[in-house]
């Protein structure tokens, strides 16, 4: 008894821990959602004019700091699909964890 006592001590003891990071975690993924709605936004409504106005020799600086330019469609595109990957995911892990009986419990 004591042996399982302790151990469920040690893993209460690893989600005190575990806890205020998991909260961060979705201050983050809070941050990442405004953010990408704001790609896919300008991906929506915006885009192609930048796109054609390039097209039509407009001067912009497309330079960055490492990262894909964001007028090459691909990187916008693969953006939003990872987000959505993602997105089904985080579901998917949520809605595992809070289905307390699977099919052949009931």
């Amino acid at each position: 008894m004591q042996k399982r006592i302790d151990e469920i001590q040690s893993k209460y003891r690893e989600w005190c821990h575990l806890l205020p990071q998991l909260e961060e975690d979705i201050r983050r993924w809070k941050h990442a959602v405004a953010l990408i709605r704001d790609i896919d936004n300008f991906y929506t409504h915006e885009y192609q004019a930048c796109h054609q106005a390039i097209e039509d020799g407009a001067e912009l600086d497309l330079s960055t700091e490492g990262e894909y330019s964001i007028m090459s469609e691909d990187a916008l595109w693969n953006a939003l699909g990872e987000f959505h990957q993602l997105a089904w995911l985080y579901l998917r892990s949520s809605v595992d964890a809070l289905d307390r009986y699977t099919q052949e419990d009931l």
